[in-house]
């Protein structure tokens, strides 16, 4: 994946580093777009739009947006009850829906101005809430791997003619391995707080210039607070109970909008795998819901793996993310301007030095 964040260490003027990585992010827009368009029939795909049942496909991206979304707001507000119990969900998710819109301007703002906003709004730690966003990927990560061994278990022969050239099992296996050393690692730093602690302020004294350790390490102790949440078992089941109820949303999301697109032929087990592989791409570091790589992924897995008509496929995949992010637009904007923020709180909210205790 591409580390647009690299551009940071280069020595360059700042409107040219913004200028080259506008380029880069609109040369892989291209890209992923024209490779999901070179084998589709403009006419044809316009005639499948068309018939699409535009009800079905607002009535998915719904219950995937929205219902998905408060969902994860509720189990956002079990990661934050060690920082502060019971915050309001109207703030929550008001602040999951800004972070969305966020996230289609500037590539990954989302995930720092959720924090930022919601520390600010709650008189929180901003590296903590910081450290909540941070849990959540996690979960998500491993809410995908689990969703996508799910799928090689009941695709593996599938999967295998689709990708000759991988070794699917070898993969998901290192992936595993990777994430649960990640969260094993996490397990001990935070049950060992104390210790952590000194650890960090031994390595930032040996590494980091002497101005800049004491920020650096209260902002890293900061973010290992958005981790306690771990000490506490009793929040668990809900977290348990909350995670699942998110993945189940937007696999019935993606299967709702077959029936929209007249795909009346898959199963919720299919649509599991196609989520399993679109969000995928919603990884990448780029804007409108990393669009263009989002439907040549998708296309492609309806095409190859379950042999729908390209065209029928590409109407899909564009119906799909359209409708979801027309939402995440017109909801993380209503809040956006009912909250009276301006563009400047996201962008100053993207620096790095607003994370700090």
């Amino acid at each position: 994946m591409l580390n647009f964040f690299y551009l940071q260490k280069l020595h360059l003027n700042p409107t040219l580093k913004k200028i080259l990585k506008f380029f880069i992010i609109s040369a892989l827009l291209v890209l992923f777009l024209w490779l999901s368009l070179r084998s589709v029939d403009f006419h044809d795909f316009v005639d499948k739009l068309s018939k699409v049942n535009y009800f079905l496909a607002i009535a998915g991206g719904i219950v995937g947006v929205v219902i998905g979304s408060y969902l994860r707001a509720l189990r956002w507000r079990y990661f934050l009850n060690p920082i502060k119990p019971n915050i309001g969900m109207k703030n929550l998710f008001s602040t999951v829906m800004i972070g969305y819109m966020s996230n289609l301007v500037f590539p990954r703002a989302g995930e720092v101005s959720r924090p930022f906003i919601l520390a600010k709004n709650e008189n929180i730690s901003k590296g903590a809430a910081f450290g909540t966003i941070l849990v959540e990927r996690i979960f998500d990560v491993l809410s995908v791997l689990v969703a996508f061994g799910i799928c090689l278990f009941f695709y593996k022969d599938k999967l295998s003619h689709v990708l000759p050239e991988y070794n699917i099992e070898t993969i998901a296996l290192v992936l595993s391995i990777l994430v649960f050393a990640a969260v094993i690692f996490i397990l001990i730093v935070i049950f060992n707080l104390e210790k952590s602690e000194k650890i960090i302020g031994v390595i930032t004294v040996k590494i980091l210039p002497k101005k800049i350790q004491a920020k650096i390490q209260a902002g890293l102790v900061s973010v290992i607070n958005g981790f306690l949440f771990i000490k506490y078992p009793r929040q668990y089941l809900p977290i348990f109970i909350y995670s699942v109820g998110i993945i189940f949303m937007y696999v019935l999301s993606t299967y709702i909008t077959f029936f929209a697109c007249n795909i009346d032929n898959l199963t919720l087990m299919d649509a599991n795998l196609v989520l399993a592989m679109i969000t995928l791409p919603m990884f990448l570091p780029l804007p409108g819901n990393s669009a263009g790589a989002f439907h040549y992924v998708c296309t492609g897995t309806l095409v190859n793996m379950f042999g729908i008509d390209r065209e029928v496929a590409f109407s899909y995949a564009t119906i799909n993310h359209l409708v979801g992010l027309l939402l995440q637009v017109i909801i993380g904007a209503y809040y956006f301007f009912r909250e009276n923020y301006k563009v400047k709180d996201i962008k100053e909210s993207t620096e790095i030095e607003t994370i700090k205790k």
